[in-house]
């Protein structure tokens, strides 16, 4: 996907209602909270002044019940909750900005490849060819139990699903060849039937007829994300992917998920450059170090004392309320791994923190310290950037994390880093297509 060199960048404004950030300085300022379009309009007109390829909007439809046993402390904190369907947004979006791309998560564990088909080619059309599906095979048991079942599908189950679902999917795009239109009056004829065909498809989880009732889509297929860091992940995201979400926290960590990408590359007949990499960061600008201290500190105190352990219990599955406060970071491996928690993104936080780190003292400052992070001068985040590019390889660029407030630390970034990265060359100055899929090849 991402061909050139080039920095990407895009922003995850997934759960920016929530995470404690309503309560921020600079938060929702002069917008209704969420009951309307505007903030997420002004959002992509920031974006897209920074010539950002993508806003990202991620989703699980559940109620996170990890903590404690119940929802109590996810409601009345604003934790992840509510979980808006966001897709209604982006069509609101792309009206207001000409130029920035949109993604939108939908699970293949708890949807039918049909709909999804349907649904991305009905955005892409409405966008101009701006959409990208995040395809995700979900983890948690509460979006489970809304969708009907009973225990959570085994892991390695939801991605041979996955792997139908996705198949089947673009088998259906590609059912109305991208000429078949004929729209000639004079004879009557709209369009070439020899050009529409059925897929006729009969699998495990699926029975799918085909073609899809719909107009070719300005980029036919939504351009496909997939985040996946286990080896059916991977094997996945290199079968179909054509960018990827990574959070890994240090240089050499990212440098060897970028290796074992390139390697189920390979094994799928693709190239490095088929897949460009987006890894997670959160970038916070400020005038010095005594500035971002404060805001830090401003932001640590606006958050409950188990706000941490909160968040970790719903990332990764299990119960952090129950861990004893003198256990060890490295010593809760085990409890996720055998509560079948989201052992993948705990096995990257035990590998990059103090392994004697207690629970209780990580999770203070897990809000901050769960992706990588530049702060500080624009000039400092730029050097930070361009360090981590190069030395992963310059194939993707970055997506940026939730900061200490809703919209402004975007806003900071656009009018203050992204002329940086620009005067150095690092990322566009104008979009270069008028689609995301064009925008992201150069």
């Amino acid at each position: 996907m991402a061909q050139d060199q080039s920095m990407h960048l895009a922003a995850d404004i997934s759960f920016l209602h929530t995470d404690y950030l309503w309560r921020m300085p600079g938060s929702w300022v002069g917008y209704p909270y969420y009951s309307s379009s505007e903030f997420y309009e002004d959002i992509a007109r920031i974006a897209d002044r920074g010539v950002m390829d993508m806003l990202f909007f991620g989703d699980t439809g559940g109620t996170p019940e990890d903590y404690g046993g119940s929802y109590h402390a996810v409601v009345e904190h604003g934790a992840k909750w509510p979980r808006h369907d966001m897709s209604p947004m982006i069509p609101l979006m792309a009206r207001a900005a000409q130029g920035v791309g949109f993604a939108w998560t939908l699970s293949t564990t708890y949807h039918h490849p049909f709909h999804c088909a349907r649904l991305f080619n009905a955005l892409d059309h409405v966008t101009k060819g701006r959409v990208a599906w995040n395809a995700v095979t979900s983890a948690y048991k509460n979006e489970a139990a809304n969708y009907g079942y009973d225990e959570m599908m085994e892991h390695d189950e939801r991605y041979v699903r996955a792997d139908e679902f996705c198949n089947v999917a673009c088998k259906l795009w590609d059912s109305v060849e991208p000429d078949a239109v004929v729209l000639d009056r004079e004879k009557g004829v709209f369009m070439d039937p020899a050009k529409v065909h059925r897929i006729d498809h009969r699998g495990k989880y699926f029975n799918v007829r085909g073609p899809l009732p719909a107009l070719p889509s300005p980029q036919r297929r939504p351009v496909i994300i997939q985040a996946g860091l286990s080896p059916p992940g991977l094997k996945l995201c290199a079968e179909f992917a054509d960018l990827q979400f990574s959070t890994r926290r240090t240089l050499p960590s990212m440098q060897a998920h970028r290796a074992a990408l390139d390697a189920a590359l390979a094994q799928a007949r693709r190239t490095p450059r088929d897949i460009g990499i987006l890894w997670s960061i959160r970038v916070e600008v400020a005038e010095s170090d005594a500035e971002y201290a404060e805001r830090e500190r401003r932001y640590l105190e606006a958050v409950p004392p188990d706000a941490g352990l909160i968040e970790m219990s719903f990332q990764f599955n299990v119960d952090f309320s129950k861990a004893r406060p003198d256990m060890r970071v490295a010593d809760f491996a085990e409890e996720v791994a055998s509560q079948k928690g989201n052992l993948g993104s705990f096995d990257e936080i035990v590998k990059t923190v103090d392994p004697k780190l207690t629970l209780r003292e990580f999770s203070k400052r897990y809000l901050l310290d769960r992706v990588l992070a530049a702060t500080g001068t624009p000039k400092k985040i730029a050097d930070k950037l361009e360090e981590l590019h190069y030395g992963t390889g310059a194939n993707g660029g970055f997506i940026l994390a939730r900061g200490f407030s809703a919209s402004d630390n975007l806003k900071n970034f656009v009018d203050f880093v992204v002329p940086e990265l620009q005067r150095r060359g690092l990322s566009k100055k104008k979009y270069t297509g008028r689609t995301l899929r064009e925008n992201l090849n150069g």
